[in-house]
């Protein structure tokens, strides 16, 4: 825990963070996700009400704090004090959010730096203790976040500087207005959402740094001067200051400005705060600021007195549209053409013309859409306060010649109907003009269309009579192709059916006599074997080893000529299906070896190519010899089935299984016959794999997609 000024603060994760100082925090990028762990010092320039925010300064920079932790109830302006916290994004630079604080001193606050009013727009101040000397324009009371301020507006040599002051300093502020003051607080700029600079602010919790370098002149001492020579020869007020004139109002836009005219000129007076505009036709006594306009002086940060009332002004009746540009701020009536009207959003506009020239008048608010007493082509006059504008090019030029009339309306009093609209309008005469080429144009659309329709009638009937004849032609040639193709079919079929025939009858002969007789021998090998005597010395005598040599060569014979038996009949698929063809091929193998053997095949034809049912069944024949030669199994599993949109065929025992990354070979060939089943599965388009584990049994499965 640190102990500082009798108070007791609570230790964070940030005490233990580096130490940099305030240029050096200020240094990191103000981004989204920051968050440095530091500790830094510095002096208080600014403590915020309730104490939630300090502004701490060093010798070169300052930094915006929000305090998250308990805080002494005695911070004052001017002490030193060590925090321990971590860096965090602001609104234009990054804030220190504060997670202890320890009091090390009081040396007093630091002189402040004399600023001119661009300087603190430029942000280069920001927090910085400043000292800044201007004419108070301003002064209203403004609430933030639920507290009352005051607000003072500071004029620093053209620069508007909006000054922060606790709200108990309303009334003693307000009579500085116009007079000259020096103050001292901290700089903090107003940004938008993109962290840019858009006013420049101070902030000042003590009155004391407040100082009146120059009293207002009372009012009573102004001068009364006219409209005309408002920033005119000879010049009557002090640079800077306010100057009091008269004249009657003619017009109020919302809470934020009113016109005033006298015999000759007006001018527009703009106030600061939600202040009710005098009434119209009432003579005022105004005080303001007036500074120039595009093409005539405007009063800025006015206050004003109601004398009295008047009669309305007459308004001056202009020729012609372009004639109201000379009468800028004047209440005038102008007669024009209207064009178009825009009654539903706010500002509510007329668009009007006259003598080639095309202007808007413009009501305080919207107006009902069947309020206004005229149409688009109707002659109207229209009566409020006339406006010009300039273009770019003449401001960059300085030669300010107006371009754009803009007519202030009151109210629809002020719109007179000199001549209503003919029946007759562009727009009238736009639909029906419209009306009559859409029909004349839907005439001569289905006119055409009629036209174009029998012209590919005859065509259609002429392609029909040509594509009958050479579909006939075409019919003709293919029947006779067709029973060209029929005869040499029969023909194959006949000589096909003659060689299956003879090879079934081979097949036979050869199972029948051959094989018997080889089977027959070997069993009587055996037997002799067996009635040899002294079994335990097997190994030494000849004529044993002899008689089981003969042994194992009758039964390869024999499995030799079974081979041969089953490849003769594996055309027998020209007669039965391939699942027959494997049933019959797989008993053939496999019967006397005493091997259990499961089959489980797919219904219904397989969709397969005779030559893609040849490779598959030799695959399944060489696969199941192999596992007879090789394998030493006891039961033997053969299937055939589909499976999204493949014929997968598997061979798979219980043997002694290998290795199938190091198989040995045999005579120089592979093991298990693999590259004969690989070759005839590439002939097929189709993927073979073989799966074996020592001492697991193995698996052969051929995969054949069906389009292939």
């Amino acid at each position: 825990m640190l102990i500082a000024a009798g108070e007791l603060f609570p230790l964070t994760a940030a005490e233990a963070a580096p130490f940099l100082s305030i240029s050096q925090l200020r240094e990191f990028p103000n981004e989204e996700g920051l968050r440095i762990e530091a500790r830094t010092s510095g002096i208080i320039n600014h403590i915020s009400d309730g104490q939630t925010e300090i502004a701490l300064q060093d010798g070169s920079a300052a930094i915006w704090m929000p305090m998250h932790v308990n805080r002494p109830r005695d911070l004052r302006l001017g002490q030193k004090v060590e925090v321990g916290g971590y860096l965090q994004k602001g609104q234009f630079a990054p804030d220190f959010i504060v997670q202890s604080l320890e009091v090390i001193g009081e040396p007093g606050l630091p002189e402040p730096t004399r600023v001119s009013g661009s300087e603190l727009l430029s942000g280069s101040y920001d927090c910085r203790y400043v000292e800044l000397s201007g004419i108070v324009r301003a002064v209203h009371p403004w609430s933030r976040m639920g507290r009352d301020h005051a607000i003072m507006h500071l004029d620093a040599n053209g620069t508007r500087i909006f000054v922060l002051t606790p709200s108990d300093q309303l009334d003693r502020l307000s009579q500085l207005v116009d007079g000259v003051v020096r103050i001292r607080g901290i700089d903090a700029v107003a940004v938008n959402e993109a962290g840019q600079v858009l006013t420049a602010q101070m902030r000042v919790t003590n009155p004391e740094f407040i100082e009146v370098v120059e009293p207002p002149r009372a009012v009573s001492s102004l001068p009364l001067t006219p409209l005309k020579g408002l920033l005119g020869h000879p010049v009557s007020a002090a640079p800077g200051h306010r100057i009091r004139t008269r004249g009657t109002v003619t017009h109020a836009q919302n809470n934020e400005s009113f016109q005033i005219q006298d015999e000759e000129h007006g001018v527009r007076v703009r106030t600061v705060g939600k202040v009710e505009p005098p009434a119209l036709n009432s003579v005022v006594e105004v005080l303001g600021f007036p500074v120039p306009g595009p093409l005539s002086p405007t009063l800025e940060d006015g206050q004003f007195q109601v004398l009295g009332d008047s009669n309305a002004l007459e308004p001056v009746v202009m020729t012609t549209a372009r004639d109201a540009l000379f009468y800028e701020g004047r209440l005038v009536q102008v007669t024009g053409r209207l064009i178009a009207t825009q009654t539903d959003v706010s500002p509510a506009r007329l668009l009007l013309e006259d003598d080639n020239l095309l202007f808007a008048a413009e009501f305080g608010g919207s107006i009902p859409r069947d309020a206004l007493p005229a149409a688009p082509g109707a002659i109207i006059s229209v009566t409020g306060i006339a406006e010009g504008s300039v273009g770019s090019d003449q401001q960059e030029e300085g030669y300010l010649k107006p371009r754009d009339l803009l007519i202030y309306l009151r109210s629809l009093a002020d719109v007179r109907v000199v001549e209503p609209a003919p029946w007759w309008t562009p727009l009238r005469l736009a639909v029906a003009l419209a009306g009559t080429g859409s029909a004349l144009v839907t005439v001569l659309f289905f006119a055409g269309l009629l036209t174009r329709k029998n012209k590919s009638l005859l065509a259609a009937e002429c392609e029909l009579v040509a594509a009958r004849d050479s579909l006939a032609k075409r019919v003709e040639t293919r029947t006779d192709q067709l029973h060209a193709q029929l005869s040499a079919r029969r023909s194959e079929l006949s000589e096909y059916a003659a060689v299956t025939a003879e090879r079934n009858r081979l097949a036979r002969d050869l199972h029948d006599s051959l094989e018997q007789t080889l089977a027959g021998a070997a069993l009587r090998m055996d037997a002799a074997n067996d009635l040899l005597t002294h079994p335990e010395a097997a190994e030494a005598d000849p004529v044993r080893r002899q008689i089981e040599k003969a042994a194992e060569l009758l039964r390869l014979s024999q499995s030799q000529v079974r081979r041969t038996v089953w490849g003769l009949r594996s055309l027998a698929l020209e007669k039965h299906n391939l699942t027959e063809a494997l049933r019959d091929s797989v008993r053939l193998l496999t019967e006397d070896t005493g091997i259990a053997t499961t089959l489980e095949f797919c219904d219904g034809d397989t969709g397969l190519s005779h030559e893609q049912e040849y490779e598959l069944l030799h695959i399944a024949q060489e696969a199941v010899a192999n596992v007879l030669k090789h394998a030493h199994a006891t039961a033997l599993e053969v299937t055939l089935r589909r499976n999204d949109g493949t014929i997968v065929l598997t061979v798979k025992d219980n043997g002694h299984g290998f290795d199938p990354s190091s198989a040995p070979a045999v005579n120089g060939r592979p093991h298990y016959g693999q590259q004969d089943m690989r070759e005839r599965a590439q002939l097929l388009g189709a993927s073979l794999a073989v799966k074996s584990v020592v001492g697991g049994g193995s698996c052969v499965e051929v995969v054949l997609p069906e389009a292939v």
